[in-house]
């Protein structure tokens, strides 16, 4: 059966390898094109589970435990979303072709543990596309949380694992998610930034 997910080899080489157009000239009219500014008062990019989506992703969670597999060899088909899967779809839509990003609320993470969050969050990305490798170690899930101090010598290349504040960055990755499993006590804002706003500017 087909794997699941792309080894970080081959998810870099997906990442690099493509075809490449020169700078535009011009403004690109794109709804990627944004400014945070014009963002902050609309609601169109927040969507917040139903009761129905929730209890839906419990059932799936239920399918997928009984398939006894590892997390990382699951499948879309071992995760059946069969009503959720058209907003998934919707959202897949607006990441690929629209603003670029979707925030979705109101994930029970608090009545989870954690390897139940990780469970959803690697099914919940088998609906958005297909996962890749994050690092030579082979990590597909990394958990964001202060475990070094700035002045370690791995420091720089693992700073979602300090306090630092992280500049604005891409990652090997057509799609990048996110889930909060416990808000920070101070700072741990997630902040994005129009790539195609930066690129005509």
């Amino acid at each position: 059966m087909e794997q699941g997910y792309l080894p970080y080899k081959e998810q870099t080489k997906h990442y690099f390898d493509r075809p490449h157009e020169e700078l535009p000239e011009i403004p690109v009219a794109s709804p990627a094109a944004w400014y945070g500014r014009d963002l902050r008062d609309q609601k169109s990019w927040i969507a917040r589970l139903t009761d129905a989506d929730i209890a839906e992703i419990e059932a799936a969670l239920e399918v997928a435990d009984k398939t006894a597999k590892e997390t990382r060899d699951l499948l879309p088909t071992d995760f059946p979303l069969p009503t959720l899967s058209k907003k998934i779809a919707i959202w897949r839509e607006e990441v690929r072709d629209g603003r670029g990003f979707q925030v979705v609320r109101g994930v029970p993470v608090q009545n989870w543990s954690q390897q139940k969050a990780e469970r959803f969050f690697w099914c919940f990305g088998l609906h958005m596309g297909r996962p890749g490798g994050q690092n030579q170690s082979g990590d597909l899930l990394g958990h964001v949380r202060s475990l070094k101090k700035a002045s370690e010598p791995d420091a720089l290349s693992r700073l979602y694992m300090t306090a630092s504040n992280i500049d604005y960055h891409c990652d090997g990755a057509d799609v990048v998610g996110l889930l909060c499993l416990n808000k920070a006590k101070t700072g741990g804002r997630s902040r994005i930034v129009s790539s195609v706003t930066v690129l005509m500017n």
